[in-house]
């Protein structure tokens, strides 16, 4: 690659890296929505002036985001009678606004959140620095995270990771199930919801996601919630549940070869583990040639935050966003007499046999 060619590389992810800002702030601001709501065409387009109208917000911060948006190309623009207007386009709506299972723009707000504690990371470099960060300093990100698991929400989301035909009927006639690093807790309100003759236990290290989950499973008689260390959980919990569920948590704990054996301690026999992560390879040329953009992205958002919240304890792992799912998968062996990956078209996931 020639200079001028890598120089214009260099400068196009730039652009789009503060673009990435921008559409964080419009997601979190409702800013699309906003838009939306008023002008699908360059025939209903409006002026910043009516857009800052509608939502209470300031014209001036308006026009200078929308500006961005629409050099961008997120959002549309064009001179009318003298006057800037903007629309947004109806393609460009799902991607912007998203569902229940499609979050692309408010993806955007990963950006937001682990930035927070850049500068505290670059602290972490040298060698006399600090290990690492702590959790509980980045509250946007977790904020973003608390809403991104809307997608548990869905009955049909549980049919579909619990494919496994057994377990499903274990599921109708009711079983004691646990969810390790539950955060607010959807899963087991979905689960809860939908099997009502189980009984669930919503654990959590953190005592501020226990005050999440407390409000998502209010009025819930079958669901317990406990502030919980699993890798250290009580001896009155051992061989107690048919089902372990944790997701998007092993590759951020200190200690995850603690963490699977806790979990296989308070499984009964024959219970069952099933796990979700980040569906990334342990090789970085395996990971460059299925999806280096994407992938890339992981690196980046774990070294400001999967990798040194959890390398910041003595001798913590600090596996990282894209440890690999053949390391998941060698660990959860070592453990687990049967270890199996269900939901592929939906993300990774091992269900795995005490």
């Amino acid at each position: 690659m020639a200079e001028t060619e890598y120089t214009n590389k260099v400068n196009g992810i730039l652009a789009n890296g503060f673009a990435c800002l921008g559409i964080s702030m419009g997601t979190r601001l409702g800013l699309f929505e906003g838009l939306s709501k008023l002008a699908q065409s360059k025939e209903t387009a409006v002026s910043t002036q009516t857009l800052a109208d509608s939502m209470n917000f300031k014209e001036r911060y308006v026009r200078e985001w929308i500006n961005g948006m629409a050099l961008a190309g997120i959002l549309s623009h064009e001179e009318i009678d003298g006057e800037d207007r903007y629309w947004t386009e109806p393609h460009t709506l799902p991607t912007l606004l998203g569902d229940d299972t499609t979050w692309i723009a408010q993806s955007a707000e990963l950006l937001t959140g682990v930035a927070e504690k850049q500068v505290a990371v670059e602290k972490c470099f040298p060698v006399d620095g600090p290990r690492g960060t702590d959790v509980d300093e980045y509250p946007v990100l977790h904020e973003f995270l608390l809403r991104r698991a809307v997608m548990w929400k869905s009955p049909g989301i549980i049919h579909r990771v619990f494919e496994d035909e057994v377990l499903l009927s274990k599921l109708e006639k009711g079983i004691s199930v646990v969810e390790v690093g539950c955060g607010a807790a959807i899963p087991t309100k979905t689960l809860a919801t939908r099997y009502p003759q189980c009984k669930l236990l919503a654990t959590d290290i953190c005592a501020d996601n226990l005050e999440r989950a407390k409000t998502t499973c209010q009025g819930l008689e079958n669901v317990e919630l406990r502030v919980m260390d699993a890798c250290n959980a009580s001896s009155d919990l051992n061989e107690k549940f048919d089902l372990a569920m944790m997701f998007d948590v092993y590759h951020d704990v200190p200690y995850p070869d603690k963490l699977i054996a806790g979990i296989h301690r308070i499984l009964k026999p024959g219970g069952m583990l099933l796990m979700n992560d980040i569906g990334a390879h342990e090789s970085i040329t395996a990971n460059k040639e299925e999806n280096a953009a994407m992938f890339g992205m992981y690196y980046t958002i774990s070294s400001l935050y999967c990798m040194p919240t959890s390398y910041k304890y003595p001798d913590g792992a600090g596996i990282g966003a894209c440890g690999g799912m053949e390391l998941y998968e060698r660990k959860l062996k070592d453990v687990f007499t049967d270890v199996r990956k269900v939901a592929k078209d939906i993300g990774l996931f091992f269900l795995c046999t005490k």
